[in-house]
């Protein structure tokens, strides 16, 4: 809302008038940001407050609030969300969502999968939060709509699209530890065109990743990053019922790393990732919309030492490069088949190679190929959700010793129910079914193994009102024929785990502050082992408390997390708890120009989240930010 505009009847009003006003006209700004519209829940636009499985977002207003270093950072607090990293942000990162393991998600960027290498871990994990409109995370098993590995859930990442008049957008910025950043953006319509093309470049001196205290042979000095990036996106109505788009996107990453060779040896990481693709969407009638897209990704990974590549016969045991092919097709549809009843379905197709240089030398090639249906009914007060999925996956692996493959059926669903109790009341429940396939890792010790199998269960209340908008939620989760080691190092399918537990999430606009909550309790628990899942916490919760006060806006974050187990192979080895407090605050320069500033970590917290491996202390950042209105 314009603050000129308000300020001469303000100034006129009495103060308890005044406070009034401002509550109201807060409200009337963050009703949208409170209930947004979403669509990974089912495939299709739903608001929040409507949706069955349970889901968060971040927009882009609450990216620019919380001045985030990375994606990880961004996300932590988040409901059913947990990290581990390797040091700081660029190092190698892993989510735990809903407790399950890092391998059990999935990341989509525009609707297109993140890779994952030959142990299914992600390989893009560090998106430029710059290039990003909005994140959606849907917590709980979701392989009935979106397939393989999406056991603890979906992170969605919709990159930012022209709208309105052509505008220019950026920032630049800096802060401790030698950090700065800028970025560039232009984007809008002309026409029938929309477009948006995006550049910038990060880096940081940093810290050293690894704790020499801990882990004997560390080198001591800082571990630096940096990232360049660039993007563009461009669609064009070729009539009012086709639309045809193209997106193109690069990222070079660099950061410095620790190992324990010696206490002089330098380690870098080296990562490209390249990703083209084009869209095509149809509304073949009023009541039917179709879509085709394809992509191309690709992904060049270089680990040195001391400036060299590792390589074979060096006595590294390290590969020394990964390159990696990811082609991916999918055709979806939605149909309107009466008021209150939609049908979605569609296929998808994904090729994967992925070859690595050095004493482990290997290739793998993985085929995934998905034909999925839901279908959305309304009626009265109640909703029901039903999709069903059959996927297929070929994994084939060859290196220097054999050559092994491995081939998987299997179909997976989730049936969902809710039922509006009253205007602002509603009830809501979920059962599913998932399954993760086997890695090429797996497959070249064990070709014989089976997918991990899942089943999830789901209930829930929803309140929703002009200011408030929260969810509570018990969940549970099993998880049979998991992969893992035995005592002797093969791999099985020996793996029994499970994680029940309470989820609470709170958006609200009260008094004119606006607030973000989350609390959870949990139990993750290996029941093979008879021990709790590793780097996963029993409790954790986050409170984001923000308020505009004259020209300014200020705000407070604080995150708290329990205890936690390191690793299954370092016995009595546990992460301590931790809280951590961010401040944060912005002045309206004028319509177009914010200054920012974040104090991260403001009370120099020591923690870990992965044993021997150091986070950031205290910080303080600054950032300029241009966007035009």
């Amino acid at each position: 809302m314009n603050k000129t505009f308000l300020a001469r009847p303000v100034r006129a009003c009495s103060i308890a008038l005044c406070r009034v006003l401002i509550v109201l006209g807060a409200s009337a700004i963050q009703a949208q940001e409170l209930n947004p519209v979403v669509i990974s829940a089912a495939r299709l636009e739903q608001s929040l407050s409507d949706v069955l499985p349970s889901v968060s977002v971040i927009t882009r207003q609450d990216i620019d609030r919380s001045q985030a270093a990375s994606l990880a950072d961004l996300v932590q607090g988040e409901a059913g969300l947990e990290f581990g990293r390797n040091g700081g942000p660029g190092a190698t990162t892993s989510f735990f969502l809903r407790g399950q393991n890092s391998q059990n998600v999935v990341l989509l960027v525009d609707g297109v999968r993140a890779q994952t290498d030959g142990i299914g871990a992600l390989q893009i994990t560090d998106v430029p939060l710059s290039q990003v409109e909005r994140i959606e995370i849907l917590r709980g098993n979701a392989s009935a709509l979106y397939g393989e590995a999406a056991i603890g859930g979906v992170i969605q990442v919709f990159t930012r699209q022209g709208r309105g008049v052509p505008q220019a957008y950026g920032s630049v910025s800096a802060g401790s530890r030698n950090s700065w950043g800028w970025n560039a953006g232009y984007g809008g319509t002309v026409g029938d065109n929309r477009f948006d093309i995006n550049a910038g470049k990060t880096a940081s001196e940093g810290f050293s990743a690894m704790n020499p205290t801990q882990r004997s042979g560390v080198n001591p000095d800082k571990d630096g990053y940096t990232s360049e990036f660039a993007s563009a996106k461009f669609e064009r109505n070729i009539n009012a019922n086709l639309v045809v788009g193209l997106r193109l996107s690069s990222r070079l990453s660099k950061v410095d790393t620790d190992d324990r060779t010696g206490v002089t040896d330098t380690h870098l990481f080296q990562q490209k990732n390249e990703v083209i693709g084009a869209f095509l969407r149809h509304a073949v009638t009023d009541q039917w919309s179709t879509q085709l897209d394809i992509a191309s990704a690709k992904l060049n990974y270089l680990d040195a030492k001391n400036g060299v590549l590792y390589a074979a016969g060096d006595g590294s045991y390290k590969n020394g490069r990964f390159n990696g092919q990811q082609n991916t097709l999918r055709w979806s549809n939605q149909m309107q088949i009466q008021s209150g009843t939609v049908l979605t379905f569609g296929a998808d197709s994904l090729r994967e190679n992925f070859a690595a240089v050095g004493d482990y030398a290997y290739n793998m090639e993985r085929k995934t190929t998905g034909l999925f249906a839901g279908l959305t009914q309304k009626l009265d007060k109640l909703t029901a959700q039903l999709n069903v999925r059959h996927d297929e996956v070929n994994v084939v692996h060859n290196d220097v010793w054999n050559a092994t493959a491995n081939q998987n059926k299997i179909t997976t669903g989730l049936f969902g129910l809710g039922y509006q109790m009253a205007p602002q009341w509603r009830l809501t429940a979920t059962a599913s079914t998932g399954f993760r396939a086997p890695t090429a890792s797996d497959v070249s010790s064990n070709p014989l193994l089976k997918p991990e199998t899942h089943q999830s269960r789901e209930a829930g209340v929803v309140y929703s009102s002009a200011d408030t908008l929260a969810r509570l939620v018990y969940f549970s989760t099993a998880t049979r024929d998991a992969i893992d080691f035995d005592a002797n190092y093969n791999v099985l399918n020996i793996g029994e785990t499970r994680n029940q537990g309470l989820e609470a999430t709170l958006r609200a606009l009260w008094w004119g502050n606006r607030i973000r909550m989350t609390a959870v309790s949990q139990d993750p628990w290996s029941v093979s082992y008879n021990e709790p899942l590793a780097r996963r916490a029993k409790t954790y919760a986050s409170v984001d408390v923000s308020r505009s006060v004259g020209e300014f806006e200020l705000g407070v974050k604080a995150y708290a997390a329990g205890q936690r187990k390191d690793s299954h192979y370092s016995p009595g080895v546990n992460l301590g708890g931790y809280a951590l407090w961010s401040l944060y605050a912005s002045r309206k320069m004028d319509e177009n120009w914010t200054l920012r500033l974040r104090l991260d970590n403001a009370f120099d917290k020591q923690y870990q989240l992965a044993y021997g491996y150091n986070t950031p202390g205290r910080g303080l950042f600054a950032t300029l930010q241009y966007s035009p209105k």
